[in-house]
């Protein structure tokens, strides 16, 4: 009886050991990290929030907006830990702050020029003004570009004017402050169905570029390595989960934007193709990315892409999950 009584009180001691060690019982670290605009170039972040990619890491990410120089400040601090922002990330790196792409997300272009029903053709925007996110970010950086392949002059021909997120440029459009704005899905189709036009989308000229990362400092590479690790490959599983089950991020994308359901599948459709994989990105998109920090920091001397990114977190993740 006593050798039973021993058996069934280890067998406790083992269930009760099982159960405090589980991922489901074990303590969540948490996390922050920064997205500068509620958009689809962002989405695996709040992928891996709503289907579980960074709890599956042991992570509890807190989401938080911020944008413009703020996240940069933030991340140096330490008040911060981690940033979708590609913008903030390569222009940061660039200019030669301890900022480093540790993996993309976004790798070819997903903006779209919207107007108003008068304007027609590019052409009719000159002297006219675009609505932006901020001055110096890749959507001032596309807008000019658009009307530069249509042959206008960006800096004498147009004015490009920072609202910050998207539901504002569009407000602007609305109110005629402004005669265009640049969004990314899905709110270049929310405003076609207020009546705007859709005129460019960037991504049918347009090369290979960084819309999206996951971006932190040098210093908590340094110091919090393994959390690092762990941030990559939830990224990495959320880019994988988006291609693998688009029916449900399909679902997840019409309540979270609330779309309607067309609008969500075209959404889904747009946003998968500017993706990245599995976290990679090309030497092109790269080059693109630093070649638009140096124009918009005006910055002459070269700059390589050791300088912008760290992809040893990436290619030990892309190694475990048999990517590469």
């Amino acid at each position: 009886m006593d050798h039973d009584r021993s058996r069934n009180a280890l067998a406790v001691i083992i269930i009760v050991l099982g159960a405090l060690s589980s991922p489901a019982q074990a303590q969540l670290e948490r996390v922050t990290l920064g997205y500068p605009a509620t958009a689809m170039s962002h989405f695996p972040a709040f992928v891996g929030r709503e289907f579980g990619q960074f709890r599956e890491e042991g992570l509890d990410v807190q989401l938080v907006r911020v944008s413009g120089n703020v996240v940069v400040a933030a991340l140096l601090a330490g008040e911060l830990g981690y940033t979708t922002s590609g913008d903030g990330t390569v222009r940061s790196a660039v200019l030669g702050l301890p900022i480093k792409m540790l993996a993309a997300i976004g790798v070819k272009p997903s903006l779209s020029l919207i107007v108003r029903p008068e304007i027609k053709t590019v052409a009719d925007l000159k002297g006219k003004a675009i609505a932006i996110s901020t001055p110096g970010t890749t959507t001032d950086f596309t807008a000019r570009e658009i009307v530069k392949h249509y042959g206008l002059n960006p800096d004498r021909d147009i004015t490009t004017v920072g609202f910050g997120d998207q539901p504002p440029r569009i407000a602007a459009m609305q109110s005629g402050a402004v005669a265009g704005a640049i969004v990314t899905p899905p709110n270049d189709l929310k405003a076609e169905a207020q009546g705007f036009r859709l005129l460019v989308f960037s991504g049918d000229f347009m090369e290979d570029s960084i819309l999206g990362v996951l971006g932190t400092s040098e210093r908590r590479i340094k110091e919090r390595p393994d959390q690092v690790k762990k941030m990559v490959r939830a990224i990495v599983k959320s880019l994988l989960f988006i291609r693998q089950q688009p029916e449900q991020v399909t679902s997840f994308a019409q309540r979270f934007w609330k779309l309607d359901r067309k609008q969500a599948e075209k959404s889904y459709e747009l946003i998968v193709k500017t993706m990245s994989r599995d976290g990679s990105a090309t030497d092109a998109a790269m080059q693109a990315a630093i070649y638009q920090a140096k124009v918009t920091s005006k910055i002459q001397k070269e700059i390589s892409p050791a300088q912008v990114v760290d992809l040893s977190f990436l290619q030990q993740v892309q190694q475990e999950l048999k990517l590469r």
